[in-house]
């Protein structure tokens, strides 16, 4: 792994330490699955299970712990499971719900539920250390994040590690866990993931369109000058989550420009209350504040590229000389107004 010695360094500090429970942050891309990853590796000796939230299953309760451990229950005796609340068990995990003559159901008592889930994170860590990793957790149900929360104020009585990576922001709760939060690649880390079989304008081209983030590295290695599909299609992703109005607004950005005032990009989107809607996309991580008063940049420069050439051609006309309509109109002077009359 490129790069990471500080945030590695403190998750074998959290394995020495169990029960813990790390929070790892940071926008798509910046290494986040990787690190979970590396943990995984480092965990010897320990039974490591792994889940993930998905973005289509957040009204599923505990759908990430389901994943991670409901395979594994399937595959002990009853003697491994005596003594725990089953019958509560049985209403959040499949493998259980038989055995405990339970019938799975969305309507869970909370507080049983969390006691049940840390008694049994700790009776599988009886015999060997327990290392659960929980990926894209900002995908998570409520339930999830509320167990989570639990962990953090009542850890299992036994050596058990959760190490769970989401984008920010996380829940203020999380704060009182283990935080790593992950930024991009220093340039010489990020040059020795580009490689050398390069040109040197090619290398430098990558570095300074990527910003240090390692998913958007490889992808620009890959792809040359294009925009790269797999950067393309996981900010695709991002969008989809939006409502029409905020993206009309984020489209509308993009042509003003960036950095971007919200009156020139709501001007290029013709859309009423664009503060509403800005926190909208702040919240969601696609753009953010910038030392300037009333004035706001794109969380990464492909970011800002993605959204642009995503908008329909013709309306991105128009929206060009809606923009420089309104431009003229605070009297901007013509080398200001050149891009977009062009």
């Amino acid at each position: 792994m490129i790069g990471r010695a500080r945030e590695l360094a403190r998750l074998r500090d959290a394995l020495s330490a169990m029960p813990a429970l790390v929070a790892i942050t940071g926008e798509p891309g910046i290494g986040k699955s990787h690190l979970l990853n590396e943990l995984a590796q480092q965990a010897d000796g320990a039974l490591v299970l792994r889940g993930r939230a998905a973005e289509f299953e957040r009204e599923l309760p505990y759908g990430p712990l389901v994943d991670a451990l409901d395979a594994h229950l399937a595959t002990l005796d009853d003697t491994k499971l005596r003594g725990l609340d089953t019958e509560q068990l049985g209403g959040i995990f499949p493998a259980l719900a038989d055995r405990a003559g339970a019938t799975p159901t969305l309507a869970v008592e909370r507080y049983r539920a969390h006691r049940a889930v840390i008694e049994l994170l700790a009776r599988l860590a009886a015999t060997r250390p327990l290392v659960l990793t929980l990926d894209d957790m900002h995908h998570a149900d409520p339930a999830s994040l509320e167990l989570l929360l639990a962990l953090v104020r009542r850890p299992p009585a036994a050596r058990v590690l959760v190490a769970v990576a989401m984008r920010p922001p996380a829940p203020d709760g999380l704060r009182d866990g283990i935080r790593i939060d992950l930024g991009p690649l220093d340039p010489d880390e990020a040059l020795e993931l580009i490689g050398t079989t390069l040109p040197a304008a090619q290398r430098d081209a990558v570095l300074r369109e990527s910003g240090g983030n390692p998913f958007y590295i490889e992808q620009l290695v890959r792809a040359g000058a294009s925009l790269p599909g797999g950067v393309a299609e996981a900010i695709a992703g991002e969008l989809r989550a939006l409502d029409a109005d905020q993206r009309r607004l984020l489209e509308g950005a993009a042509v003003a420009g960036d950095p971007f005032e919200p009156e020139l990009a709501a001007a290029a989107a013709e859309v009423e209350d664009p503060l509403v809607l800005l926190d909208a996309l702040l919240a969601a991580g696609l753009v953010r504040a910038t030392d300037v008063p009333r004035q706001f940049a794109f969380r990464h420069p492909l970011v800002h590229r993605a959204v642009y050439e995503g908008a329909p051609g013709g309306w991105r006309l128009a929206a060009h000389g809606r923009v420089a309509q309104a431009l003229a109109g605070r009297g901007a002077p013509p080398p200001v107004l050149a891009h977009h009359v062009e």
